[in-house]
């Protein structure tokens, strides 16, 4: 009973100060704090699970961070949105008044996380194929090296740095195409004003 105690107290404390970051890059993949919530917890279970095969003096943000990938892409496998997962702008903003309506019942650093998103930036990120997106993530969200996002991806360094290009060019053209879009709307009612 004791080894099973110290393994639970070890694990905690190596795993516990990983909690934010792994909600973070839940919440930017799955865009809801309930899924993403849900995807940490089923990380620290499988991590759990497996802790004995984590090599001491490895890198465990790296090792987590790969496990709540896979429950991520788990997770969306079985609503069968891996591969092109598509928000409209019309579900975006569903997202967000159900975020807004909820946010009294969220702890505040939920709330904080959740604030920092721009609905914009999300959606940009929602439109993303995950092989674009989990480096973005991680080299942004979470400040990895390429050559730790390589590792955790099982991809070369080349790869890594090609994606994360076409990645930003990519978010870079939607966000622009967002701006043009709140560019267009007010031009529309401005002239509208000017008519009556």
């Amino acid at each position: 009973m004791k080894l099973f105690h110290n393994r639970r107290q070890e694990f905690e404390k190596l795993t516990w100060p990983l909690g934010p970051d792994l909600f973070r890059m839940a919440y930017w993949r799955l865009a809801n704090s309930q899924d993403a919530e849900d995807a940490v917890q089923d990380t620290y279970l499988r991590a759990y699970r497996s802790f004995n095969t984590f090599q001491a003096g490895t890198n465990l943000k790296a090792w987590m961070t790969r496990i709540l990938i896979n429950v991520i892409n788990d997770s969306l496998k079985k609503r069968g949105r891996l591969q092109d997962f598509r928000a409209d702008e019309d579900e975006i903003d569903e997202l967000a008044a159900i975020a807004d309506q909820s946010a009294v019942a969220r702890n505040p650093e939920t709330q904080l996380i959740e604030q920092e998103i721009h609905p914009d930036l999300l959606a940009s990120l929602q439109r993303l194929p995950t092989g674009l997106l989990h480096p973005l993530l991680l080299r942004e969200l979470e400040d990895m090296s390429y050559a730790e996002i390589a590792s955790i991806l099982g991809i070369p360094t080349g790869t890594v740095m090609s994606r994360l290009f076409r990645a930003r060019r990519i978010v870079r053209e939607q966000l622009a195409k967002s701006v043009e879009r709140v560019k267009g709307n007010t031009n529309i009612a401005g002239n509208a004003h000017e008519l009556y």
